[in-house]
């Protein structure tokens, strides 16, 4: 036994209570490094989600998003998930590029003045199945129940947002498909599908996107929904949507800002450019853009 050890479990002791400062120490370090909680554009990934008015709030910044360490790691788990499969396929003999040669960085769409983008996981060259063709790549982590659905029912009836997501990339690099690889975080079972192109359905939410980015007033709610319903229950914004509750103060919640060309935003009370910085800080003059 180490030095000033605890006694073991066999002894009957339960240690592990011991072991929450480490585990604390682990969750404070993720969550002082999750930044600001605002994305400055509205996403690619987020677009084919039901709510208008959630992703409209999400662009205004009228809630700062702040997660919980098991959160965090989740969200790293995807993010190691897609190099893991990456390196997989390139030692499989498959071209896979992560990167765009033109610019040395992920390979990104971006619209609507730069407010609107989002970044590909990666493009497939010559893959055994599409020879000769170039294909989009898109990797998802799901739990046990979310992976069987999705196996069950395909990507677009049990992963919508993800199937828009796909499209939307699809249209912009002109790609006519696209993989999508399901990864079970419990057992490790992986799922192919394949996603063809929809023309219809990449325009029908890329006109959603600026609708949403240049809308004054706050778009109207789902008809029918309430606090307890379940696509509102866990929603970030329910208390500002359903109960009225103050909006953060910055300069994305004023009435007087407005988005404008090459990803900025300008304030008509004072005639200006805000900067990042501005748009955070916010005024004395901020006027809250008013609820329905």
């Amino acid at each position: 036994m180490v030095q000033g050890c605890p006694p073991s479990s066999r002894s009957g002791f339960d240690a592990r209570p011991l072991f929450m400062t480490t585990l604390r120490r682990i969750d404070d370090f993720l969550e002082s490094k999750q930044g600001k909680g605002f994305r400055r554009h509205l996403g690619a990934s987020i677009i084919g989600r039901p709510c208008a008015r959630q992703l409209w709030y999400t662009f205004r910044w009228a809630r700062r998003s702040s997660f919980k360490g098991r959160m965090l790691r989740l969200f790293q788990r995807g993010h190691e998930e897609e190099i893991r499969l990456i390196n997989f396929m390139r030692k499989s003999g498959i071209h896979v590029e992560d990167v765009d040669p033109d610019t040395g960085d992920q390979y990104r769409i971006i619209d609507w003045n730069g407010h609107f983008g989002g970044s590909l996981d990666s493009i497939l060259f010559d893959t055994p199945e599409f020879p000769m063709i170039d294909i989009l790549a898109e990797y998802k982590t799901h739990n046990d129940k979310s992976f069987k659905k999705v196996k069950k029912d395909g990507v677009k009836k049990s992963k919508y947002e993800h199937y828009i997501q796909s499209q939307i990339y699809m249209h912009y690099k002109e790609l006519p498909a696209a993989l999508y690889f399901a990864v079970n975080k419990n057992d490790d079972d992986l799922d192919i599908q394949l996603i063809e192109y929809d023309r219809h359905e990449a325009l029908k939410y890329i006109e959603r996107a600026g609708k949403i980015i240049n809308a004054e007033a706050i778009p109207p709610r789902i008809p029918n929904a309430s606090p307890g319903w379940y696509i509102c229950q866990w929603c970030d914004y329910k208390d500002v949507c359903h109960h009225h509750t103050k909006k953060e103060m910055n300069c994305r919640t004023c009435i007087n800002s407005a988005p404008v060309e090459n990803s900025e935003w300008f304030c008509n009370k004072f005639h200006c450019k805000l900067e990042y910085s501005d748009q955070l800080r916010g005024c004395l003059e901020h006027s809250e853009i008013p609820e329905d």
